[in-house]
């Protein structure tokens, strides 16, 4: 059963009719992960997406595949439709990716997802279990925004005396993972543009129990940010969790 959370961020991303025209990063960080994916791809993968939304990683990914089995999943129904619908040589399946339920389908060569696992209540945690549906030798590759992202936008809300509704990403330092970082920008025209780029992919809905903030202030808060050049930064790591290769005896 779906907690509060889920269901509100599966929702967000089903009424995020208008992704595609908004999400640049995001094309563009599933093209960073693409290029990881492939050079680790064996011949004929077995390969888990989790959080496919319209189906970016898939497409960057797929055709430079040899004879992959490509399942897609997402919490989000008419996400995965998209996504399904833009890549017709991959299966799908509705599933929440931190509780991952595929009897009959692991173990997977490979693992991958981009820019999904960031709404995991318990991202080590969720990682570790998808972790275990690998098969021997094989990968999880994944990027995640992490701390520091939207720094100008929460810089600008603290300058108030406020908080902004939008995540907090943490950092992330695992001895057994090995992470690799990247920042990518995206200027905006103004604070308004930004707000409504990011409830435009699904990304607008606040933190739980935040408090709206009046009107003056928000006003004051978007000057500031626009007087930075109205720049959003998102920090991305890619994680890789591999699976141990049996030794040779």
């Amino acid at each position: 059963m779906r907690d509060d959370a889920t269901t509100r961020i599966a929702r967000a991303f089903d009424a995020a009719a208008a992704y595609d025209a908004h999400a640049v990063v995001q094309r563009r960080v599933a093209t960073w992960l693409a290029e990881a994916i492939v050079a680790a791809a064996p011949p004929r993968p077995r390969v888990l997406e989790v959080g496919c939304g319209t189906g970016f990683l898939t497409g960057a990914t797929m055709p430079h595949l040899v004879e992959p089995d490509w399942l897609m999943t997402d919490i989000a129904p008419a996400m995965l439709a998209r996504g399904l619908a833009a890549n017709p040589g991959a299966r799908g399946r509705m599933m929440d990716g931190e509780h991952p339920d595929l009897t009959g389908e692991a173990p997977f060569d490979l693992i991958v997802s981009s820019l999904a696992v960031q709404w995991f209540g318990d991202l080590a945690g969720g990682l570790r279990r998808l972790a275990g549906l690998l098969a021997p030798g094989g990968r999880l590759l994944v990027t995640t925004l992490v701390e520091g992202t939207f720094a100008a936008w929460h810089e600008a809300h603290r300058a108030e005396g406020y908080v902004a509704g939008s995540p907090v990403y943490p950092s992330i330092a695992v001895p057994d993972w090995r992470i690799e970082m990247r920042t990518f920008e995206q200027r905006h025209d103004s604070a308004a543009a930004f707000m409504r780029a990011l409830r435009a992919i699904g990304a607008g809905t606040p933190r739980e129990g935040h408090r709206p903030i009046p009107p003056g202030a928000m006003r004051r808060i978007a000057r500031r940010f626009e007087a930075g050049g109205a720049v959003a930064t998102y920090e991305v790591a890619l994680i890789e969790i591999r699976s141990p290769t049996p030794r040779r005896v």
